[in-house]
């Protein structure tokens, strides 16, 4: 079945985001990028004419999966749980974490810090709706944050996917006893 194209876009950024995480984004050329999104090469020019073209749709790909990943999360009853499940997230991509790093690290080596702010913010809104004050969730938001991607970088020096499953474990436990 042919593929919509008005979805050209978004098949490019995912296939950067992929390649960009997978083999760096030096790597990672408008021909690669046409080969695993399936489309000509010649067609990747109308959307990304640049490397920096490229690279500021992974980070703005990256941030509009966080936020739909957010979004999700959020439905939660308990933010407790929300943070839970957005916990539980970081073991959902464990093995490819090890490989690859997480997709924040990818963000991060574009040269976007955007997407960690969307993540921190997040978190921290998350903990003030516990009813932690401003600057106790942002702290506790840091806290999450470094101690996830610590563990996740861990995890990925080693090959090993049990420090980030040993971080996860342990901030979960941190969560859900979690007092103002």
């Amino acid at each position: 079945m042919p593929r919509n194209p008005s979805d050209k876009r978004e098949r490019l950024t995912a296939a950067a985001i992929r390649l960009a995480r997978t083999q760096g984004l030096e790597a990672t050329t408008i021909a690669a990028i046409a080969a695993e999104a399936e489309v000509p090469s010649g067609s990747v020019y109308y959307y990304f004419k640049t490397k920096t073209d490229v690279a500021q749709a992974i980070a703005d790909g990256i941030a509009a999966v966080l936020a739909g990943e957010a979004a999700e999360h959020s439905g939660a009853q308990d933010p407790r749980d929300a943070l839970t499940s957005f916990l539980s997230s970081y073991l959902d991509d464990a093995d490819t974490t090890v490989e690859y790093g997480t997709v924040l690290s990818t963000a991060a080596r574009v040269g976007s810090g955007d997407a960690h702010a969307q993540v921190l913010a997040w978190i921290a809104d998350t903990f003030m709706e516990l009813g932690f004050a401003e600057s106790a969730a942002h702290a506790r938001a840091q806290h999450l944050l470094a101690g996830l991607e610590g563990g996740a970088a861990l995890a990925s020096a080693l090959g090993d996917t049990a420090p980030l499953e040993r971080e996860v474990a342990h901030l979960t436990r941190w969560v859900a006893n979690a007092k103002p």
